[in-house]
């Protein structure tokens, strides 16, 4: 099948779009605690449960929960 160069197009934009999310991503998270960084790191790259990340900080899931709010908050607000 033939391709466009309309087809690639989009491909790009999106690639682009991903390298800018990343940059601003890190930029973001190189302003976190170090604390916060591993909180979000095992629970959206390791993809552990709140409840996991808890047994592993020695706190509750009600903690952790309330701390990934916080963290994610400020995020937020770096963002604006």
């Amino acid at each position: 099948t033939d391709i466009s160069l309309i087809d690639k197009i989009p491909e790009k934009e999106n690639a682009e779009e991903h390298l800018l999310n990343r940059i601003f991503l890190e930029e973001i998270l190189g302003k976190l605690e170090s604390s916060d960084r591993k909180l979000l790191y095992m629970r959206y790259f390791q993809d552990q449960t709140q409840t996991q990340i808890a047994e592993q900080l020695g706190v509750s899931q009600v903690q952790v929960s309330r701390m990934e709010k916080k963290i994610l908050r400020q995020m937020r607000m770096e963002k604006v």
